[in-house]
């Protein structure tokens, strides 16, 4: 039913990765549907993160925090900017801003090389900074390292058969034989946030390694070499810390980096876009609207392995509001969670010509949709 003559919609979208943000995506649907049918809707954008792209952003927003940015190093060790959100004692991270494959081209991308040693730095920063409550969004990691390069960065050293210290990467996990925590940098005091947005455990058929090794530049042979290198690390962790980390719900994400958050920064991993939902009050805002548009930038199977689209749309319905998902790419056979699905692709095109123009697809999706549901409502009315 709607509230007097308006329409209300919430439009609460994930990012579409790499090509076009969540707070972008809300303002050009936002737009679509001013244009369209001017008066006739009342437009609330509440951008969403599951922990993956954006998470930094959307929490900034919500936890009224400042940007920093910082020198941090790249996956293979080359200085970058990296940004964070700071105020208060409270920080948000996005792994991605330090450790991710965004920083890379496709030739580089090697998970036997990289180091997440750059979100152990900004780790380090926040802290410097006076933050003792730290929220980490850990998706889009270029990194199979197990955590081993952030832990490094925060003084822990990892040890081989000749006590000589290696350094924290795919390849060197393997390699460990002792883990000296006497010059960690982080205290207890300090209380850490892993938002997580797959559950996937460490190890296994589902684990970091064969899952998402290949995404991250894996070879058949690197998979087979990170799952066993992956296995020897739980192995040491066990035997230094007492904890089995091959059982923790979410220890595959990012390349295994929760497993070292869990056994030595005694972090919480949260999945991530119920949390941030909730941190968001979507509830309240789900209440209000008559129609929930969410999205990213695909909409396929593993949108159901909790991804924000799958959050919102399971909210829309706790609140048996209609829901409507708009994506670069729309593949959910027999699909009962969604409404309406669509894709804002309007004719055969490259991936690249879709990045590229991005905002007038989903604009024009947008307006489409939104002329659609003006007129139909239209008619309801006489």
């Amino acid at each position: 039913m709607l509230k007097g003559k308006f329409m209300n919609i919430l439009v609460a979208p994930n990012s579409m990765k790499g090509s076009l943000p969540a707070f972008q995506f809300a303002g050009v649907v936002e737009k679509a549907f001013n244009d369209a049918a001017p008066k006739f809707f009342k437009i609330r954008k509440l951008p969403v993160a599951d922990g993956g792209d954006d998470t930094v952003n959307v929490l900034m927003n919500a936890l009224g925090l400042a940007a920093l940015e910082v020198a941090v190093s790249d996956p293979l060790g080359r200085i970058v900017q990296a940004t964070y959100g700071y105020a208060k004692g409270t920080a948000v991270i996005e792994m991605a801003g330090a450790s991710g494959m965004k920083l890379l081209n496709f030739h580089e991308l090697n998970p036997m090389k990289t180091s997440s040693y750059g979100t152990g730095q900004l780790i380090i920063d926040a802290i410097q900074k006076g933050a003792n409550k730290i929220y980490i969004g850990i998706g889009g990691s270029a990194t199979v390292d197990g955590g081993m390069g952030m832990l490094e960065a925060l003084g822990i050293q990892f040890l081989d058969s000749s006590l000589k210290p290696v350094n924290g990467n795919g390849e060197n996990l393997g390699k460990i034989n002792r883990i000296n925590t006497s010059q960690s940098l982080i205290t207890n005091d300090i209380e850490i946030i892993v938002i997580s947005d797959v559950d996937n455990l460490l190890l296994g058929p589902k684990g970091a390694a064969r899952i998402f090794g290949p995404q991250k530049g894996a070879t058949p042979q690197m998979v087979e070499s990170l799952e066993s290198n992956l296995s020897h690390y739980a192995g040491i962790i066990k035997k230094s810390t007492g904890i089995d980390v091959t059982k923790l719900k979410g220890g595959g994400a990012a390349g295994g980096i929760s497993v070292a958050f869990s056994a030595f920064l005694n972090a919480q991993i949260v999945a991530g876009a119920d949390y941030i939902l909730d941190l968001l009050s979507i509830d309240e805002s789900i209440q209000w609207a008559d129609l929930v548009i969410t999205g990213e930038g695909m909409i396929d199977s593993q949108t159901l392995m909790s991804k924000a689209p799958y959050a919102v749309a399971m909210r829309a319905k706790k609140f048996g509001k209609p829901v409507i998902g708009l994506a670069g790419s729309a593949s959910l056979p027999k699909n009962k969670l969604f409404d309406g699905l669509f894709s804002i692709i309007n004719k055969p095109m490259s991936l690249e010509e879709a990045i590229e123009n991005v905002a007038e697809l989903t604009y024009q999706s947008s307006y489409e949709l939104a002329l659609l549901i003006s007129k139909l409502q239209s008619k309801h009315e006489l």
